[in-house]
């Protein structure tokens, strides 16, 4: 772990009442799986009182698996702040949806670009195409989508929480990159699988889809203050928790930009840095 015990010991001395989770390249590896150890350090924090959370660019339909299986059950933020949501009523709390003509030029620019496209509504997504990318993508997500002959043909259908794009090669992200400076009227969110670093994905979400205010939301419906909040994360949409958290912690295989925001690095997702921390709180409140 890239910090001294002793500060690791000084930030994880409050008592912590919330704790927010990353999912991929952060409770999931390489092999989209989380180790029994993991599972015990967020057990440990809870008998000790803390709320857990999930805070993710997924839908919520494809955390839900990790919602029962470890009981991450507080209201948390999914679609990288377009849904926030109490699992435990199944109720959003705030939902903004991309326009529909917003959508439907989005969807025509990817097109032209011919990058791997997902459009995703609260309970399910669509694709047109499904390539190898949008496969293992599938199985990483634990939710397979429906394959349609347009996706332009949704858009008036249900709200659009998101749209996902992604490229394979290095040479290609600088479409993903095109593509955000074409639309500045939507907010995009960078991601990495860690089984896969050359592959590049991006949420597309609302412009009123804040994570900045996502996260006070979420702390005004808990009524707790951001200083008794851990939060985890690897990935660039990832970035704002964990700063505004009172301790943001950004795993090992994090990029640079994502450690530079957060108090602490720990050890990557596959030696379970999550819960080399939750252990370790553990130990000092148990």
């Amino acid at each position: 772990m890239h910090v001294s015990d002793v500060k690791l010991d000084q930030l994880l001395a409050r008592p912590l009442k919330l704790a927010f989770f990353d999912i991929d390249g952060t409770l999931l590896g390489l092999d989209g799986n989380y180790s029994n150890r993991l599972a015990e350090a967020i057990a440990g924090v809870q008998a000790l009182g803390v709320k857990t959370a999930v805070a993710s660019g997924r839908p919520k339909f494809a955390a839900n698996f990790l919602i029962d299986e470890l009981n991450l059950t507080a209201a948390g933020c999914f679609c990288t702040g377009a849904h926030l949501e109490d699992p435990a009523d199944g109720l959003p709390l705030v939902q903004y949806s991309l326009s529909p003509s917003l959508v439907e030029r989005l969807l025509s620019a990817a097109s032209t670009l011919g990058v791997y496209t997902e459009l995703c509504f609260r309970d399910d997504f669509f694709v047109e195409q499904w390539p190898h990318i949008g496969q293992l993508h599938s199985e990483h997500l634990r939710a397979v989508p429906t394959q349609v002959e347009s996706l332009s043909s949704l858009t008036h259908s249900a709200p659009v929480l998101k749209l996902l794009f992604a490229v394979t090669d290095k040479s290609q992200h600088e479409l993903l990159y095109q593509l955000e400076r074409d639309f500045p009227d939507a907010v995009f969110a960078y991601a990495k699988m860690a089984a896969k670093p050359d592959w590049l994905f991006v949420s597309v979400i609302s412009d009123k889809g804040c994570k900045r205010k996502g996260f006070q939301q979420l702390l005004d419906y808990h009524g707790v203050e951001a200083e008794q909040t851990i939060a985890f994360g690897d990935a660039q949409s990832d970035k704002i928790f964990l700063e505004l958290a009172g301790v943001g912690v950004a795993m090992g295989n994090a990029t640079g930009d994502v450690k530079a925001v957060a108090n602490l690095e720990t050890l990557p997702v596959w030696e379970d840095g999550v819960a080399v921390v939750l252990e370790r709180y553990a130990s000092i409140h148990g």
